[in-house]
C-alpha cells in the first residue's frame, strides 16, 4: 500500500496535515471489528489512551488504544512519536496507516502514519459505540416497571428522576462504566434495567418461599440507583472521562446527593425510606477493598450487589470472548479476570429494540 501521502510530518503546515487526512479520506476506512491480521490499512479511529514510553534502547514510541462503535484496539507508534503526543490528546479523531499484527493473541496497529483530524472533519456517532438496543424502548420499558411499585413515595422517586428533564437525558446517554462493562452510550440505562429485571425475578421466587420478607419495592430501587450517580461521575459526549466531581466524590456520594434533592421536591418522603435507598447505593460494590463505602447491611441491599456483580460480569465476559482473535476453542488470558475462556458454542444474539421483548 502506498505510504507516501501519508506521512507524518508534525513540522507540516496545518493546510499540509489537511491535505494529508483529505487523501486518506479516499480510501475505505475498515472498523475496528474488520481489522484482520496481515491487514494494511488507512482508517480514522477515537483516540482513547495514548501514551508516550521508552524502548530499552531509549527510543520513544507510543502505546495507544484506539476506538471506534464496533470495538477497542490496541497501536504502536514509533517514528515522530513524541511529536505526534504532543500533537495527538485522548477524546481526538486520528487517521491512521499501519498494518496490523497480533501479539499475544491481540490484535495490534503497527502504525506507519498518522495524522490528527480537524474538529468536526468525522461524524461522531462513527467512533462512540453505543448500546445495540434502542434506548427509548428501554427507558419506556424502565418506566412501565417502576409504575408498578407498591410504595407511592418509592414510585414517585423512580419516576421523577426517570423523567426529570436534566436526568433523563443523561440516564439514556451514559455509559456504565469507563472500561469494563457496559463502556458505551446508553449502557448504563441498559445495565440498570438487566439488574431491575433479575431482582423482579428474584422477588417473584423468594416470595413464594417468604412471603414479603424479601421487598420487590425495595430490590428494584436499588437497581435503578445502585449506579445512578455515574450520570455526575463521567464525562460521555466523545469517549468517557471522569468529571472533576466523578474524580473528587464519586458515584457513591453523587447518587446519595440526587436522592436527596428528588425526594426534598416530594412532600412528606419519609426518612427511613431516604435511609434505605442511600444504602443501597453506598453498599452496592459489597466489600470495603472494592471501594464500597458500606458494606450491604439489608437482605435488599446484599442481593442487589450480587446481581450487579453478575450482570456486569456476564456483560464483560462476553464482550472479552466476542471480541478475541485467538484460534481454537479457548480464549487468551483476560487480565482482570486472570484466567481464559472457553468460547461458547453459541454467539450471543440480540433480538429485539429491549432485552427479551421482541418487535
Amino acid at each position: 500500500m502506498e505510504r507516501k501521502l501519508s506521512v507524518y510530518l508534525p513540522a507540516c503546515s496545518s493546510a499540509a496535515r489537511s491535505a494529508m487526512v483529505r487523501a486518506m479520506s479516499t480510501v475505505y476506512s475498515p472498523f475496528v471489528s474488520e481489522l484482520k491480521e496481515k491487514m494494511e490499512f488507512e482508517g480514522a479511529f477515537l483516540v482513547k489512551v495514548i501514551q508516550l514510553h521508552m524502548d530499552k534502547n531509549g527510543r520513544p514510541y507510543l502505546n495507544l488504544i484506539l476506538m471506534d462503535r464496533t470495538g477497542e484496539v490496541e497501536a504502536r507508534a514509533w517514528d515522530g512519536a513524541a511529536k505526534l503526543a504532543e500533537e495527538v490528546k485522548t477524546q481526538d479523531i486520528i487517521k491512521v496507516a499501519g498494518k496490523i499484527n497480533m501479539y499475544q493473541g491481540r490484535r495490534q496497529i503497527v502504525v506507519e502514519a498518522a495524522a490528527k483530524v480537524p474538529a468536526g472533519g468525522a461524524p461522531l456517532d462513527r467512533f462512540v459505540p453505543s448500546t445495540v438496543y434502542d434506548v427509548n424502548r428501554l427507558h419506556a420499558d424502565m418506566v412501565a416497571l417502576f409504575s408498578t411499585l407498591e410504595d407511592p413515595f418509592y414510585k414517585e422517586l423512580a419516576l421523577i428522576v426517570l423523567n426529570d428533564e436534566e436526568t433523563k437525558p443523561k440516564i439514556m446517554r451514559a455509559p456504565a462504566a469507563k472500561t469494563v462493562h457496559h463502556a458505551y452510550a446508553g449502557g448504563l440505562l441498559e445495565h440498570s434495567l438487566s439488574v431491575c429485571r433479575v431482582l423482579d425475578m428474584l422477588a417473584g421466587h423468594y416470595r413464594r418461599y417468604y412471603g414479603q420478607a424479601v421487598s420487590r419495592d425495595l430490590l428494584l430501587i436499588g437497581g435503578l440507583f445502585h449506579d445512578i450517580g455515574k450520570i455526575y461521575e463521567l464525562a460521555f459526549e466523545r469517549g468517557t472521562e471522569y468529571t472533576m466531581e466523578g474524580q473528587l466524590i464519586g458515584h457513591h456520594v453523587l447518587g446519595c446527593e440526587l436522592v436527596d434533592r428528588i425526594a426534598a421536591r416530594i412532600p412528606n418522603f419519609p426518612a427511613e425510606n431516604k435511609l434505605h435507598v442511600k444504602h443501597m447505593i453506598l453498599a452496592h460494590h459489597g466489600k470495603l477493598e472494592y471501594g464500597s463505602p458500606k458494606l450491604p447491611h439489608t437482605l435488599e441491599a446484599l442481593l442487589v450487589h450480587m446481581v450487579d456483580d453478575m450482570d456486569s460480569k456476564v456483560n464483560t465476559i462476553l464482550g472479552f470472548v466476542g471480541a478475541d482473535a485467538q484460534t481454537g476453542p479457548w480464549t487468551v488470558t483476560n487480565r482482570l479476570f486472570e484466567r481464559p475462556f472457553l468460547k461458547p458454542k453459541v454467539k450471543p444474539e440480540f433480538l429485539g429494540k429491549s432485552p427479551g421483548v421482541e418487535g
